[in-house]
């Protein structure tokens, strides 16, 4: 008989029944040393790490119980007084071309930072020192020590210079080791600037920052209206979720964080995913977060114990898109496969399937009007609206976007939509004829990657590859320019009077937004 670390949180029983308050393990050291361990009970698996002194990385094995072989340690309840444990230091490694290289495996080990795997990257790609664009597909991707095992990484050299990355390690799910390693910057501008009237749409069109030629109310200075910096990711961060004073944000270092909006501290971190955390979507009423990958999974989180509740598989491409379905119980999600799926939230199996939903993988969704239904953006430039109790289409909307339809942005309150695209334009459409009502074009120097409304649905912001936020008014009319990001802004997510912005820089920056009404 062995107790549960649950009932015996500092102690064991021996085979005569007395209460032990130490184990002796037999530690095997990478260069097979074998090391006599006397420990304290542990109550969790990160009391285990931390009473061996197991290195950020390193992984524990233990004798299978049934088998001859090894075996990760995924709980204390695996192991016992007098067990044997092993360190490995499991490798990375991704594959690379480059011009004159195809398909080549770079290996690390735990222990590597960023730039030295930039430089084995660039060697290997026979670029020797010269700084390095690393592609996945369409996505741009930062390297760092997380990135997902088994990347297979178009390799160029660019014109940028070479950032050097320090890399921060492995974060424990403890908010207090986290708050000695992420950085929470403020700036010092809490004013905020005379507003000016808006050009008329006779005005002549000017440029701003962005390279667009809609015209520019306003133009902050940069970092005027940003409030805090959230640093912590090693990987871009891809997607954003605000849910009761929880943030979530999503990155390429294929994590989840967990940020807490009444101080803007760093809570802990979700594992699991084993590719880019793509999507993010939240039920307060349901008490559960859905997060989409890469990996082709999505992960259901447990908001009352931060822990996974189900991990639903069936794409067969990354999942770029999950959206919510509190009324009727239903999670939908979007795929890079070109397919909706839909589930049910009790009993997380799929309810349908709309193979083929668009002519290219689905990038966007998001619901309105009563009875509700879904609308989804892909890569094929479509628009479709779908009937939730047939999941059939309404309507394909027309005309369409010139490229990829990458964000929609619902401002119930006036009844009407936003679409943004790859061709740097935003449509506005009806909610109740789904027709077009308003098309800006140019407005951004390169994709617009995400949309997102005002809490009072009068203000709209798109966020771009180009680096900055817009914000914008009821007639699409620019009212001022959000600056500070070093990278494309991927994300946005609207919180009471703050604004949330995710980039390639590695950085969520909080902005204030009141002023905007």
């Amino acid at each position: 008989f062995r107790a549960s670390p649950e009932s015996f949180p500092l102690s064991s029983l021996d085979m005569s029944g007395d209460i032990r308050e130490t184990w002796q393990l037999t530690l095997l050291l990478p260069n097979q040393e074998a090391q006599k361990k006397r420990l304290r009970v542990p109550s969790s698996l990160d009391a285990l790490y931390s009473s061996l002194q197991v290195e950020p990385g390193h992984v524990l094995l233990t004798n299978h119980p049934r088998h001859d072989m090894m075996f990760a340690v995924e709980s204390v309840e695996q192991i016992s007084d007098g067990s044997t444990l092993q360190v490995h230091v499991p490798k990375k490694r991704v594959f690379i071309s480059a011009p004159n290289v195809k398909n080549k495996a770079v290996v690390w080990y735990a222990g590597a930072t960023a730039s030295q795997i930039e430089r084995s990257i660039a060697k290997a790609a026979g670029l020797g020192e010269a700084p390095i664009e690393c592609r996945d597909g369409e996505d741009v991707v930062v390297l760092s020590t997380n990135m997902p095992n088994d990347l297979h990484l178009e390799v160029t050299a660019s014109s940028q210079r070479r950032v050097r990355s320090t890399g921060s390690g492995e974060l424990r799910r403890t908010a207090a080791s986290a708050s000695q390693r992420l950085a929470t910057t403020k700036t010092t501008s809490n004013t905020s600037p005379g507003r000016q009237r808006s050009p008329t749409r006779s005005q002549k069109l000017t440029g701003s920052v962005g390279g667009s030629t809609t015209p520019t109310a306003h133009q902050s200075a940069p970092e005027e209206h940003c409030l805090h910096v959230l640093a912590g990711h090693t990987g871009a961060v891809l997607c954003l979720c605000g849910v009761g004073d929880i943030l979530f944000t999503g990155s390429q270092d294929s994590s989840i964080m967990i940020w807490d909006l009444n101080n803007l501290q760093y809570i802990g971190t979700l594992p699991g995913h084993r590719g880019f955390v793509k999507c993010l979507h939240a039920s307060y009423a349901k008490k559960v977060l859905c997060s989409g990958s890469q990996d082709r999974t999505i992960r259901v989180w447990s908001l009352e114990t931060f822990s996974t509740v189900k991990t639903l598989m069936g794409h067969v491409g990354g999942v770029n898109a999950v959206l919510i379905l509190e009324s009727l119980d239903l999670l939908i999600s979007g795929s890079e496969d070109r397919s909706i799926r839909i589930w049910d939230l009790g009993t997380y199996e799929v309810v349908s399937c709309l193979e083929q939903s668009h002519l290219g993988g689905v990038f966007a969704l998001e619901k309105f009007g009563s009875p509700v239904q879904v609308v989804s953006g892909a890569r094929d430039r479509s628009l479709k609206v779908w009937d939730t109790s047939t999941w059939t289409v309404n309507k394909t909307l027309h005309p369409p976007h010139y490229d990829g339809v990458t964000s929609i942005a619902v401002a119930a309150k006036h009844g009407k939509f936003y679409s943004g695209s790859r061709d740097r334009s935003i449509k506005e459409w009806d909610m109740y004829s789904l027709t077009n009502t308003m098309h800006t074009l140019h407005v951004h120097g390169d994709w617009i990657q995400s949309l997102c409304m005002s809490p009072s649905d009068d203000i709209l912001f798109s966020g771009s590859k180009d680096g900055v936020v817009k914000v914008w008014d009821g007639e699409l009319q620019c009212q001022d320019v959000l600056q500070g990001h070093k990278g494309a802004v991927t994300a946005l997510e609207t919180v009471g009077n703050r604004l949330f912005s995710s980039s390639t820089d590695r950085a969520v920056r909080v902005w204030r937004i009141d002023q905007y009404g």
